[in-house]
């Protein structure tokens, strides 16, 4: 086997990144792992066998699912240590269980991995074990989404069809549609579900094309009995396969057959998603994920911790949802590696060793989006000057923008209150507060916008806005 080359190498391993985290990655697949692809199989080259356990036992799902993401089949997962001659097998080997794993000097334990459902209860290409709607923490910023999971696998879409969950990278949509697939298998054993990515979609439908075997693939889906489809703003601009993909829709739907899509922004802002498969999409509930308020990004840290079987302080917990705000997965990926950086020095898992092992991690993520930037965005979409919007004016033309930008520096550059004031202005803490909670509250409200052309509501412009900042 050959390390992948190119284009391929560089899709696979971002195609990993996204799914483990940024942090994690860094971490876990940095120089010395190295990643191969043949016709059968995904190879991990690792330097030693600690991180063979270690990837083995805690991203076999993620490596399985980003290999089928960029190639379109489903891989069998093998590990190579570095100097050893043959490679061993690892994508249908469970973990280790039982016994703590721990190295010399190490003061955190390794926790044993979760028992795995037995295959009839598992999703089709998941080495690990579901995550399940039980295991989703919600908050003012996804309870809606969680109920509308909840009521599509009680009604098993007869309530509404299809369920359209949207949202920005790393706040949940996966765990959501995976949570689903799991309770739909839990009440219909030997359920026949599909749950694939739209990239996956595609891919089977050329192969299908090219190999003259379209009817069976029509067949697999259109006999399904339930449908997920991660990603679907990926058929974006492929206007063949967004034609077969609507008239499997079309068939499912007129079964009665439950589908759930997860997209990253509102089906009528997927550019050149055709307007047909747009309108079928809103004809069942759209939902959409926001960023975690304080106490979700504390409560989410906590029930990763304990779900790890690892104590941590509550000034820790404190101080990494204080710092990172933009995503679930950010959370997640400093937690995993401020855990294995404790496994790794064995030093005290404490408040000094989390602002030690997640500096640069923090830094990079305050400097991803500066307070100019926020105001660049806002000037830009309200086409005002910056001058004018730190200005003492009070008409709403200036008031309802100047909110705005400062709740998005609240929610994205990581500045303290007192700072984002006296960059709009030379305001105090407090103006800020007010313009954060008040934002908020026309976030909770779907305040409907009365100000800016072509966008219907308040939460609308700051997608928009977001977008811009690539946030």
């Amino acid at each position: 086997m050959t390390q992948l080359q190119g284009g391929l190498e560089t899709s696979l391993r971002a195609a990993v990144a996204e799914r483990v985290g940024e942090g994690r990655f860094g971490l876990w697949f940095g120089e010395g792992v190295h990643l191969g692809l043949d016709d059968e199989s995904i190879e991990v080259g690792v330097p030693n066998a600690f991180f063979r356990e270690w990837i083995q036992g805690h991203f076999s799902g993620n490596l399985i699912e980003a290999a089928e993401a960029v190639t379109g089949r489903t891989l069998a997962l093998k590990f190579r240590i570095d100097g050893e001659a043959e490679p061993k097998v690892g994508g249908l080997i469970e973990p280790n269980s039982g016994d703590e794993r721990r190295k010399p000097g190490v003061t955190v334990p390794l926790v044993p991995a979760p028992k795995v459902p037995p295959p009839s209860e598992r999703p089709r290409n998941q080495a690990r074990p579901p995550r399940r709607l039980d295991d989703f923490v919600t908050g003012s910023c996804n309870r809606l989404a969680h109920a509308a999971a909840k009521e599509m696998v009680q009604s098993t879409g007869a309530s509404f069809n299809p369920l359209v969950i949207h949202a920005g990278i790393g706040l949940g949509k996966t765990h959501l549609a995976e949570g689903i697939g799991h309770a739909l298998r839990s009440r219909q054993p030997g359920l026949k579900l599909i749950h694939i990515t739209a990239e996956g979609f595609t891919n089977g439908f050329l192969e299908a094309m090219r190999s003259n075997s379209l009817h069976s693939f029509r067949a697999r889906y259109r006999n399904a009995d339930a449908l997920i489809v991660d990603d679907i703003h990926f058929l974006a601009a492929k206007r063949a396969t967004q034609d077969e993909f609507l008239h499997t829709f079309n068939a499912l739907i007129a079964d009665g057959v439950p589908i759930i899509l997860t997209a990253d922004q509102h089906p009528k802002r997927i550019a050149k998603l055709t307007d047909e498969l747009a309108t079928r999409f809103l004809g069942g509930m759209v939902v959409k994920l926001d960023a975690p308020d304080p106490t979700t990004r504390r409560a989410i840290l906590k029930s990763k911790a304990q779900a790890r079987g690892v104590d941590i302080p509550e000034a820790v917990l404190e101080y990494i949802a204080e710092h990172l705000r933009a995503s679930v997965r950010e959370l997640e990926g400093a937690l995993h590696s401020l855990i294995a950086h404790a496994l790794l020095t064995g030093k005290r898992l404490d408040l000094n060793l989390a602002k030690s092992a997640l500096r640069d991690t923090i830094r990079h993520t305050a400097q991803a989006v500066a307070l100019r930037d926020v105001e660049r965005a806002v000037c830009h979409l309200f086409e005002i000057d910056a001058e004018v919007l730190k200005s003492d004016g009070r008409a709403r033309a200036l008031t309802f923008p100047r909110m705005l930008a400062m709740y998005l520096c609240r929610k994205h550059t990581g500045a303290a209150y007192s700072e984002i004031g006296r960059f709009f202005g030379g305001r105090n803490h407090s103006t800020v507060i007010s313009a954060e909670k008040k934002v908020a509250g026309w976030i909770r409200d779907e305040e409907r916008n009365g100000l800016l052309a072509g966008f219907e509501t308040v939460a609308d412009i700051l997608a928009a806005l977001e977008r811009t900042l690539g946030a």
